[in-house]
């Protein structure tokens, strides 16, 4: 800057404008000093070169300056908030210098020369009075000449530097910038200015920027590259701003990116726990902490993971109860504490210098220790809640997965249990030839299956209110006799309803018979009615040493079991009548338009007799009505419109009498049949049905009969006869079919068979038998129809 440059300091008050000009006096920059007070002029202004204002309103003396000479530079040497400053530098043909520092009339007289040297670019001066730049004082403002020396550094780079303003001013950038960063900065500057075309230019880098400590700071530098009016390069500016809580935030996020993808491929809260410790202290640097789970059956938080320094420094961490030490009031409340100074971690006297704790949902906690106080500031908090929340969100995966695991294993289990369960009993049930053997097998396999115990079956007394044990297997203390039904006592509402019963509360059960139970190590029992259709033939009795043993999917499997012992049970009960040489012969009569047969004898005034029956494959009933008396047609209109009927159809029609097949669902018939009742004569006259079947002798009557008078009325017994019941060889009913033949009738029937008449397609036709027979058509025909007649009336009759 040129020698003997005239300076004019105007302000409001004498003391403030001497002492600037004194400042200015002391500079080496040979400055022309004047001053001037209020509205006053200075005597002997003459021509300034520059006027230093020490209010943000300019003084009337400076105004006037300005009118005359427009490019006057004015520089505004005050303190005011950024509003009054962006109203300076609105006007750009102003600059401004805060005052404050050490080196604060360097900076004005440096600040001076910038806006009067011919040398100084005006696009500088323009720079330092950009409002952006002004809007970021915070961060660091530096001008550069030609050279790469600072001509202008505020306050905020001093700061950041460690150096005085005077100590960065002259000096090159590679005082605070390493020689890699200045060469690239170099390589940048070059290639903004053989693209520029003369025109301002800007990039912006990263760098570590050296401080006067010798530390160093992550910076973002924001260079301009400048040009004079005469579009010749004159130096560069630039904002630098502190970026290190931001590389810090940016790391610390990717590291948790890292340990998020850990805590989701986390096994266990246990897994969890030790990846949460272990990034605590790999991630945020912080040395100790520990993780501590919630146990939900004892209702206390135990210590899971914790790092090594925690039990060096403060040994093994206890178990905490809810509201009990800083780690389980935070996990009562689910709100996260904060502590900066020293305090109790318990009531056990351990102390640290700060603590956080955080709730892991509700999981447990994260505490994270020091022994310094205001050892963690806001990031270290944001993050330590981060990794929190990421560890709940792995904690409620890892016990779905585990959840899910166990209960694939557990089905898995009950599958295996059950498959084999139902392969056995099914043996059992197929090959057992009686009951007996079917009660022993069945309760046999469940006794020997987990997690039963105990099984039996009791069937119903045929008086008092009990049921007699038939059968038992398993703990031999709860085998007896007979189990009585009194009120609320195990299986009497599965006998009375037919509905199961599972108890899981024995003690609230007041039974002889469960106490020894409990006191066996029985937990829970089921009771599975044993029903086929309308009978119950007992109940079977399932126990376990567990409790809840008999969830839904036991109920399902047992019950299901109840319903095939039952059906085997019927089974071999209607099957004893085939082979039995000793049955009972039960008459009885009904008198209840609820059957089909008293309906249509009441109104048709017809005499109708079952001749026949037939239980198909869907479980509807054929019957072959032959009626006696009344009219076919109006009888089969009859049957056509009866509701219970499915289909009617005439078959034949003789004299005084019809033969209908007749198709229904559901029928009393259809019921005796399934309780191993053979029907021997069905009888509906004048509205009344009379009924006589045969039953084996084993067979319960009582229970039948009962069946029958519970569901009709007017139902009487009129006949109950014990008999025997020869059985015929094959040898005898061929016997007895040969005396009922004649030659001829047997011969023509013999042929017919072994000649291959009954084939389909026919090998013979009746005109060759006759001839074979050297009789004729028409008469061996004859024989035939008579030797067939005797046959059926031998099968069915």
């Amino acid at each position: 800057m040129d020698r003997g440059q005239t300076v004019l300091v105007c302000g409001d008050g004498e003391e403030w404008v001497a002492e600037t000009a004194a400042g200015l006096d002391g500079t080496e920059d040979g400055l022309d000093v004047r001053t001037a007070t209020g509205g006053t002029a200075a005597e002997s202004v003459g021509s300034v070169d520059c006027v230093v204002s020490l209010v943000f309103d300019l003084p009337d003396l400076v105004t006037a300056l300005r009118a005359e000479r427009p490019t006057l530079p004015v520089v505004v040497f005050a303190d005011g908030s950024p509003e009054r400053v962006r109203e300076v530098l609105a006007d750009e043909t102003l600059a401004y210098v805060r005052p404050g520092g050490d080196a604060q009339y360097d900076v004005l007289a440096h600040r001076i020369a910038s806006v009067t040297s011919e040398n100084t670019p005006t696009a500088m001066g323009a720079f330092d009075r950009h409002s952006e730049v002004i809007d970021a004082l915070d961060d660091g403002v530096y001008a550069l000449d030609d050279e790469g020396e600072f001509v202008f550094a505020n306050e905020a780079l001093a700061e950041l530097t460690g150096y005085d303003i005077e100590e960065l001013l002259g000096e090159h950038t590679i005082l605070i910038k390493d020689r890699e960063t200045v060469t690239f900065a170099e390589s940048q500057l070059r290639e903004l200015l053989s693209s520029s075309g003369g025109d301002d230019v800007e990039t912006t880098f990263e760098l570590e920027l050296r401080r006067a400590d010798g530390q160093t700071v992550a910076c973002e530098d924001h260079m301009t590259v400048l040009y004079g009016p005469d579009g010749d390069f004159r130096g560069t500016a630039g904002v630098i701003r502190d970026i290190s809580e931001r590389k810090r935030r940016e790391e610390l996020l990717s590291a948790l990116q890292e340990t998020s993808r850990s805590l989701m491929q986390a096994p266990s809260r246990e897994a969890v726990s030790s990846i949460v410790a272990a990034a605590t202290e790999r991630v945020l640097g912080l040395e100790m902490a520990v993780v501590r789970l919630y146990d939900a059956d004892e209702e206390v938080l135990r210590p899971e993971a914790a790092t090594d320094a925690v039990v060096e420094t403060l040994g093994e961490r206890p178990v905490y109860s809810l509201e009990e030490g800083e780690a389980g009031e935070v996990f009562a409340s689910g709100e996260t504490a904060n502590y900066g100074t020293t305090h109790e971690l318990d009531g056990s006297g351990t102390t640290v210098g700060s603590g956080l704790y955080v709730p892991v949902g509700v999981h447990g906690t994260l505490s994270v220790f020091s022994t310094d106080e205001d050892a963690f500031d806001d990031i270290d908090r944001q993050v330590v809640a981060l990794l929190a929340t990421n560890a709940a969100a792995a904690c409620n995966r890892a016990k779905r997965e585990q959840e899910v695991r166990e209960t694939r294993e557990r089905i898995a289990t009950v599958l295996d249990r059950i498959n084999g369960l139902i392969e056995n009993t099914v043996e059992v049930l197929v090959e057992a030839t009686t009951r007996e053997a079917v009660e022993a097998g069945v309760c046999a396999e469940l006794a020997a299956t987990e997690p039963y115990t105990f099984a039996c079956i009791g069937r119903p007394a045929v008086r008092g209110s009990r049921l007699d044990v038939s059968e038992w297997a398993g703990e031999a203390t709860l085998a007896e006799e007979s189990l009585a039904l009194d009120d609320g006592a195990p299986g009497a509402t599965a006998l009375a309803e037919g509905d199961s019963e599972i108890i899981d509360d024995l003690g609230a059960v007041d039974s002889e018979w469960v106490s020894r139970a409990r006191e066996a190590g029985v937990e829970s029992l089921m009771a599975v009615p044993l029903s086929y259709t309308d009978s119950t033939y007992g109940v079977l009795f399932v126990c376990s040493d567990r409790p809840d043993a008999f969830d839904d999917r036991e109920q399902v499997v047992l019950e299901a079991l109840g319903r095939a012992v039952a059906n085997a049970i019927n089974a071999i009960e209607s099957g004893k009548i085939l082979s039995a040489d000793k049955v009972i012969e039960l008459e009885f009569t009904v008198n209840d338009r609820e059957l089909l047969l008293s309906r249509l004898s009441a109104s048709t005034d017809a005499v109708l007799t079952s001749v026949g029956t037939v239980t198909q494959a869907d479980g509807s009933l054929r019957m072959y009505l032959d009626a006696e008396g009344g009219e076919s047609e109006a009888l089969l209109t009859a049957l056509e419109d009866d509701s219970a009927v499915r289909s009617a159809t005439k078959v034949a029609e003789h004299e005084g009498s019809a033969l209908f097949e007749v198709t229904t669902g559901e029928s009393l018939l259809a019921t005796l049949v399934d309780h191993g009742a053979v029907p021997k004569e069905i009888t509906g006259e004048s509205g009344v049905t009379r009924y006589t079947i045969e039953l084996p002798y084993e067979g319960d009557a009582r229970e039948v009969f009962s069946l029958v008078e519970d569901n009709y009325d007017g139902t009487d017994l009129v006949g109950y006869h014990e008999h025997e019941r020869p059985v015929q060889t094959q040898q005898e009913f061929q016997a007895s079919l040969s005396e009922r033949f004649t030659d001829r009738q047997e011969t023509a029937l013999r042929t017919a068979y072994l000649g291959g008449f009954f084939d389909w397609p026919r090998e013979v036709d009746g005109d060759e038998l006759a001839e074979a027979m050297d009789i004729s058509r028409p008469t061996y025909h004859q024989h035939l129809r008579a030797a067939q007649q005797k046959v059926y009336e031998e099968l069915f009759e």
